[in-house]
Order: C-alpha cells, then structure tokens, then sequence
C-alpha cells in the first residue's frame, strides 16, 4: 500500500460500512478492491447491509473466506435511511471502533482520502466534539466542488468552479464518502428511519448539529461525484437539474418538510423550503418528465410532510 495511503494501524479503529440494494457486482468489486489478493483487510470491521439480498455477496464472502466482514441482508427494504442507521448501528456495537467511513454501492472506497479525513480528526484537540468528517466532493457533471452544506437553510446546489484550499464547517454533506464518529451513535444519534428515502443524510447531519457535534469539509480529501444532471438548453442558457424518478418526488418534498418540523428551524427556514417547493413544482411543470404523475407525488408528499407522515409510501 503506498505510503500516502491509510495505514493499518490508523484504520485499525475505522469500520468500512457499504450500503446497497440489489447491487451484487458493485459490491463485490469493492470488496475485491479492499482484500485484494488475500482474506484480510486493514479496518476494524467491513459491514454491508443490503435489502432483499440475492444471496450472491454471501455466497462470494464463503467462497473468497473474507475475514472480518459482517454481511447484514434485511427481508424488507430498508430504504436509504433505514440502511444508514443499521450500519451505523452495527459499526457501533464493534469493540475498539471509533468511525464509520460510510460508502455507497456505487461509491469508492478513497484510502488517500480516507488517510486525509483521519489525519484532520487526530489533529484536533478536541477530537470528541467532531460528529462528521467529509470529503471535498466534486461534482463531475458540474465541473464544480459542492459548498451547499456551509448553511443549514435547504438550498439548492451551491458549487464552484475553484478548489477550496482551508477546510470549512458544514451542517450537512452526503454520506458517501463520509466518516461518522461513532460516539454520537453510541449516545443515541442515528438517521431517522421513517424518512425511509432522500435527504436521510441531511436531516442526520442538522440533528449532529442541534446536539453540538461538529462537521467538517477537508479540502485534502478530494471525492468525485458521478451524480447525474440532465442538462437543458444551449449554451448560456444552458441549466442543469437533478435526474431522480419521479417516485422520489413524494419524499423530496415529504422529507424535507419533515427534517425542518424535526430540527431547530425558524421562519428564515420555512421560506426557503416554501422557495424549494415552488422551484420543484416549476422544474416539474416544465422540464422534467412524466409530468402530471410527478406533480401529483409533490402534492402528497407536502401533504404528509405537514401531517408529519413518515416511513415507506406506496412507491417506489
């Protein structure tokens, strides 16, 4: 392993903790990645929680005899949420662990960006109060680094085009990539289960935030993000939205409204999610597809958002 890389002994009391639905192949290519040619790997513990499991990773973890990897496949759908509080769970409950480096099935296990987000928690003399480290992301489709969680109003995407160089506090980032201290686990802090899918990430980090935890970006942790955006119009007129189902519509607006009922929010808040709102309901009218369906999703996500509805809804 290159000497840039994390080390055995700094990731001695990290957990790798993959989350994944119905992603046998990724998977996989992620723990080859880690173990290599051998059965052993650096990190306190590997976890991967699935939903509705083949049987195809467990049956690759016999056959490759992996050490230390805990495969937890659910019989129902967990959803982004509920997958990210039972890895965070099952991270907590290992002895000697102190972080969770959270990756998605499409995400990469970055040793060297892992090695710079460990190297910033160890400076620091007050280590305990860090609640979240996360990686600088750059989002590929954009050309830009993401800055949208330097505030805790629910804006849309703010990036720019020129590498940040001194780490910034941040309220929130996506989990992919991240890494999570253990302690606010242990102390009763976990994702909201019922938000079952979207903004889980979010409402997690606002709820480190209400508690006193602290979150960072490190600039020296550099992850690209593959996240797709549909690209409409030409030239200067040219803008970029989000491509998501139109299920995902329902708990864009259901979520949202119900992270900012469940963390300290004012009317400065509640503006801007009213501004979120209008905005989905205008991307909607106008440039995104299936239409008439997706308006129909927004309504009754608003709808159980105010009526502080949760959990799985009947799509996806």
């Amino acid at each position: 392993m290159p000497p840039s890389y994390a080390t055995e002994s700094t990731l001695a009391h990290v957990c790798l903790v993959i989350s994944t639905f119905r992603q046998d192949e990724s998977v996989l290519g992620l723990l080859r990645g880690v173990y290599g040619d051998g059965t052993t790997h650096p990190f306190c513990k590997i976890i991967v929680v699935d939903s509705l499991g083949s049987g195809a990773i467990s049956d690759a973890i016999d056959e490759a005899g992996w050490e230390d990897i805990i495969y937890e496949n659910a019989s129902t759908n967990l959803g982004a949420a509920g997958n990210h509080f039972k890895r965070l769970t099952i991270a907590s409950e290992q002895s000697g662990a102190r972080w969770a480096y959270a990756v998605n099935d499409d995400g990469e296990v970055k040793l060297d960006a892992l090695n710079a987000l460990l190297k910033h928690a160890n400076a620091q003399p007050d280590q305990k109060q860090l609640g979240a480290l996360y990686p600088l992301r750059y989002t590929t489709h954009l050309q830009k680094y993401n800055l949208t969680g330097r505030t805790r109003l629910p804006i849309p995407y703010v990036g720019t085009t020129v590498k940040p160089t001194k780490n910034f506090p941040v309220y929130w980032a996506s989990s992919n990539g991240a890494l999570y201290h253990l302690e606010p686990v242990r102390s009763g802090l976990l994702p909201w289960v019922d938000l079952w899918h979207g903004w889980e990430d979010r409402g997690y980090g606002l709820l480190l935030d209400d508690h006193g935890w602290r979150q960072e970006v490190v600039c020296d942790a550099v992850f690209e993000d593959g996240y797709e955006y549909e690209a409409h119009g030409s030239g200067n007129a040219q803008i970029r939205i989000s491509d998501k189902p139109t299920w995902y519509a329902y708990y864009q607006m259901r979520n949202l409204i119900l992270i900012t009922q469940r963390t300290a929010s004012n009317s400065l808040t509640w503006s801007v999610v009213a501004g979120r709102v209008a905005l989905e309901f205008g991307l909607s009218a106008t440039l995104r597809k299936d239409k008439k369906r997706r308006m129909q999703f927004l309504l009754a996500g608003i709808r159980d958002g105010l009526l502080g509805k949760a959990g799985k809804w009947k799509y996806p």
